[in-house]
């Protein structure tokens, strides 16, 4: 007799809602900290679009990644 045994998940008691939570609040702060890291860098008199964009790449790095795991649930 063959028992297969599946091996428990570690976060299934935990709510899902408590984990969207909890990563979308990873997410921003490791955009705002990728973001800060990159604008501490750009030169004084940079464009305010440069600015912008150190934080809206990381911004959109973040999404891809969300969109991907979206697509995979």
């Amino acid at each position: 007799m063959d028992i297969t045994r599946q091996q428990a998940h570690p976060l299934r008691g935990v709510p899902r809602e408590l984990i969207n939570i909890i990563g979308t609040a990873l997410a921003l702060f490791a955009v705002v900290a990728a973001g800060g890291l990159i604008s501490s860098v750009l030169p004084d008199n940079g464009s305010p679009w440069l600015f912008a964009a150190s934080y809206g790449a990381p911004a959109a790095v973040a999404f891809v990644i969300y969109w991907w795991i979206a697509q995979k649930l």
